[in-house]
């Protein structure tokens, strides 16, 4: 049967690998209208360094996101926004959006100097990490090994 949520497609063009995301519209309807009006995104996904698997996709020009469907704990194969307007005393000394991709169990997410922060989940890539979607999430586990790659996050027209 096929979905009745708007679709992502994130790929790792190197590899060719991708999945599909369905986007969380009757959940988070301003953070997904946000993200879908930034696609197509493609850059250097980088492994984050506080939160533990997850990787993540710095958005050009970003937005501040409505506080909807805020998480701090996300589950293996949630996708959320993340916005600092970069006003503290660490970080980019600028605004900054990310499309967090969480690929592993255990993550807490974490801002500059490991400080806990919300993200605003707005997507879900269907089916479980280990066994529906595992040659993606081995794709994600290499940014971390292997350093920045590229990423391509992008709107599946119907």
């Amino acid at each position: 049967m096929k979905s009745k949520r708007r679709q992502l497609r994130l790929t790792f063009p190197a590899s060719g690998e991708s999945v599909l995301a369905e986007l969380l519209d009757d959940e988070a309807p301003k953070v997904c209208e946000l993200v879908w009006n930034m696609l197509p995104v493609e850059t250097k996904a980088v492994h984050g360094m506080y939160s533990g698997f997850e990787i993540f996709a710095i958005v050009d020009q970003p937005q501040p996101a409505p506080a909807e469907n805020l998480v701090q704990l996300p589950l293996p194969g949630e996708i959320l926004y993340f916005y600092d307007p970069g006003t503290g005393a660490t970080g980019a000394k600028k605004p900054v959006g990310e499309i967090v991709v969480v690929y592993g169990r255990g993550v807490t997410l974490r801002a500059h100097e490991g400080v806990p922060t919300h993200c605003a989940l707005f997507a879900r890539i269907p089916g479980d990490w280990k066994y529906a979607w595992p040659k993606f999430a081995l794709e994600c586990r290499k940014v971390r090994w292997e350093g920045p790659q590229r990423l391509r996050i992008e709107r599946v027209e119907r």
